[in-house]
């Protein structure tokens, strides 16, 4: 059966056609990418992807937007799109959708991967085959979902629940960084983790150390460049602080959620993956009092697929639909 898969984040809009089959991992076809802000929303991308495509649209779709799925209507909370959720699979010409947060999304793909799809951050061996694992990662916000591998092998199917965990307060651990909460806390009203450990967290942490240039979310990525290659010391700068605050921030989520593993994803941690690899990530994400023996045993892999919102959503629709 052949579905679209679209992933809907606050930057970027992804789609794919995806083959489903029993008993198989869906196949993702060419991913297109429409940045959001060059679109009214949601029906004015697809309409562009069915027009790329050439031919009609599946009548069946998988969508995974960077939304809570609550309410008549979908708001984005780092994108001005909205979708009415009652009027879409009209609008879209749809028979069958499945809906579903990106993260979610996510925490499915990472639950069909294989120990070779990732790499290791922090801590020994690979992700629990039964257990609880914690699925983050950075972009225009954080995401964060639970995949609960608890009985998988027994039942044959993994649990996952959507969080909104990335709206925690964010929790300074030295005067530096208690002195860009508070930088925060004047700019937006509250410090989230969030604000801190994202795209846009970087223009942020630049900003509070002195950084000039009017960046904002669409010029990020120039940035992130510059502290990524050294180019800017300052940006530089601005990227270790992030890199020790996403630490501290998967350790936190980690223990909330019960979990022994941690999958970190996204095109934007694979870019800095040697930074999350030094000691001080690691640090930050063991300090944690009396747990530290247990999080030292908590193994932390970055998942290297580059789609996994696209290949999760298109594992939902046929977990939904018993394909």
């Amino acid at each position: 059966m052949r579905i679209v898969a679209a992933d809907i984040g606050g930057t970027h809009a992804r789609f794919a056609l995806a083959e489903l089959a029993p008993d198989a991992r869906p196949r993702l076809g060419e991913m297109r990418k429409y940045r959001t802000r060059e679109h009214d929303g949601l029906i004015a991308a697809w309409a562009r992807f069915e027009r790329e495509c050439g031919a009609p649209l599946p009548r069946a779709a998988a969508i995974a937007v960077a939304a809570p799925i609550e309410g008549d209507t979908l708001t984005f909370m780092n994108s001005d799109w909205r979708i009415d959720r009652g009027a879409l699979a009209g609008d879209l010409g749809l028979d069958r959708l499945t809906l579903l947060n990106d993260f979610g999304a996510v925490a499915y793909a990472v639950a069909a991967m294989a120990p070779a799809d990732f790499v290791a951050l922090a801590g020994p061996g690979d992700l629990p085959a039964d257990g609880i694992v914690s699925v983050l990662g950075p972009g225009t916000g954080l995401g964060v979902a639970i995949l609960d591998r608890r009985g998988a092998s027994e039942a044959g199917r993994v649990s996952v629940i959507e969080t909104e965990a990335a709206h925690i307060g964010f929790c300074p651990l030295d005067p530096e960084e208690e002195a860009l909460s508070d930088a925060l806390v004047a700019r937006y009203g509250r410090a989230s983790v969030e604000r801190v450990v994202s795209g846009p967290g970087l223009i942020d942490i630049h900003r509070f150390l002195g950084g000039e240039g009017d960046w904002d979310a669409a010029g990020a990525g120039a940035l992130w460049q510059a502290a990524i290659d050294g180019a800017d010391p300052l940006a530089a700068k601005a990227l270790s602080i992030l890199v020790r605050c996403f630490g501290a921030a998967a350790g936190d989520i980690a223990l909330a959620h019960g979990a022994m593993g941690v999958a970190v994803t996204g095109g934007l941690a694979n870019r800095i993956a040697p930074l999350l690899q030094v000691p001080m990530f690691e640090a930050r994400f063991t300090a944690k009092g009396r747990y530290r023996a247990r999080m030292m045993r908590t193994p932390v892999r970055l998942l290297t697929y580059a789609e996994p919102g696209l290949l999760g959503a298109a594992i939902a629709f046929g977990r939904e639909y018993e394909i």
